[in-house]
């Protein structure tokens, strides 16, 4: 702070020596906590889907912060072989009920209990996985958080949330589970999943390379990942670009 490399404002810390940015990171801090409720309320939703066996927040309100463009983002855990299903049965929700807004459920993100892993291991990712928010589903949230410890090693001193009530068995959703458990229901839920391989192929062919494809519109049958803007390259991309610039401007050296 005496070299001015890094400021202060009360509590902030910035790179920057502009007070605004700490007006607009208090602005954010509200309305994402205004917003709680709401994202509260839809969890509790999405849990009662047959085959959802945990709900977690993630994206912008999972850091605390949100502005007026800001949707809700869910992360979604399914029972294996039903991933597609229940994907489906949240669009078809979301158009009938919410007109096809994506500003209080935008479900973007789905793994079943048997692809528990996170394959990209940068520290885009470890950052998302450790700000998680679990809503519901203590069981499949402690096997993923187990599956996923390598995220602690890109951020050590990042902390899971674990603050969430046990399991809650729902009888209704049960029974229809169990009435949706023929075979049928594996193969309608493959071919839900080259449908949507399909549709994302001849959207975004020409626009993005196979390489980037298969990373922002991952699919698998217990995988489902779909990010059009591709937030992941840009916010990497991004990063690097001002830490070299930053270690230009101040003659230093970050080991990243």
């Amino acid at each position: 702070m005496a070299e001015k490399t890094i400021f202060q404002f009360g509590k902030f810390y910035s790179i920057q020596n502009n007070q605004e940015l700490v007006e607009r990171r208090l602005r954010g801090n509200l309305l994402a906590e205004k917003k709680m409720k709401t994202a509260e309320r839809y969890s509790r939703l999405i849990s009662l889907f047959p085959f959802v066996r945990a709900v977690l927040l993630s994206g912008s309100i999972s850091k605390g912060f949100m502005d007026e463009t800001s949707d809700i983002d869910y992360f979604i855990i399914t029972a294996k072989k039903r991933l597609w299903i229940v994907r489906l049965a949240l669009a078809v929700f979301r158009r009938v009920f919410l007109f096809n807004s994506h500003k209080n459920l935008c479900t973007n993100y789905f793994i079943d209990t048997e692809n528990l892993t996170i394959p990209d291991q940068n520290i885009f990712t470890a950052t998302e996985l450790c700000t998680l928010k679990p809503m519901y589903g203590h069981s499949a949230t402690q096997k993923f958080l187990d599956a996923n410890r390598w995220a602690f090693t890109i951020l050590p001193q990042g902390k899971f949330d674990r603050n969430l009530r046990n399991d809650e068995t729902f009888y209704v959703k049960r029974l229809i589970e169990n009435f949706f458990s023929f075979k049928a229901m594996d193969d309608l839920n493959q071919w839900l999943m080259k449908k949507s391989r399909s549709f994302w192929k001849r959207k975004y062919t020409d626009v993005i390379s196979d390489h980037d494809f298969e990373i922002a519109f991952r699919t698998r049958e217990g995988v489902s990942k779909s990010h059009p803007r591709f937030f992941q390259k840009r916010t990497l991309d991004q990063f690097q670009q001002r830490i070299s610039s930053f270690e230009i401007l101040n003659n230093i050296d970050l080991k990243f």
